[in-house]
């Protein structure tokens, strides 16, 4: 006899832990989604594309406005190499405003691109208001998957003169297109 409460015990028991784990652990299948080459690098960067935000190696603040980004003086962001660009180059384009307050405190600043020890081009800018910045990229240069770029302004606002953040220009999009 006392092994029909044990046994029922056991087999309750048993129950429990099989009904008790039923349906929290699902099995799920992992798949590769990412398409060959650089995963889930763009050759465009929107600042208000959050998945993009790791493409933005330095120099770059938080997203404002949903849709813009400060940067400070130098800043870096790595781009995919365009479709066709390694054998016909490339176009760089660089989307941003001058605020105002930059060219009150600072009155012109220059801005310059380059690709490692490659300069690309510099630009000046005197004037508030909305700027593209372009720049040919040689096929040479983009070679690889993806590319990083270097900006740098020759004069920025020192942290803690407006804000306490380095503050140079705010920044909209930065891409790459195929010639």
């Amino acid at each position: 006899m006392k092994s029909r409460p044990n046994r029922a015990c056991t087999l309750l028991l048993l129950l429990l832990l099989t009904t008790a784990c039923r349906g929290r652990h699902s099995r799920s299948e992992v798949r590769n989604e990412e398409p060959e080459g650089t995963p889930g690098i763009a050759s465009v960067v929107k600042m208000s594309n959050s998945a993009a935000t790791v493409q933005l190696l330095k120099g770059f603040h938080a997203l404002e406005g949903g849709a813009w980004r400060w940067t400070a003086g130098k800043f870096q962001v790595l781009l995919k190499t365009p479709l066709g660009a390694a054998q016909r180059g490339a176009v760089l384009s660089f989307v941003f405003s001058v605020p105002e307050v930059v060219t009150q405190k600072l009155s012109v600043i220059t801005l310059s691109a380059s690709i490692g020890t490659t300069k690309l081009k510099s630009e000046t800018y005197s004037k508030p208001g909305a700027y593209t910045f372009s720049a040919d990229v040689a096929a040479a240069l983009l070679a690889g998957e993806a590319v990083t770029l270097d900006f740098e302004f020759d004069k920025s606002l020192a942290a803690g003169s407006v804000d306490q953040r380095e503050l140079a220009v705010v920044a909209t999009s930065i891409g790459l297109e195929s010639k």
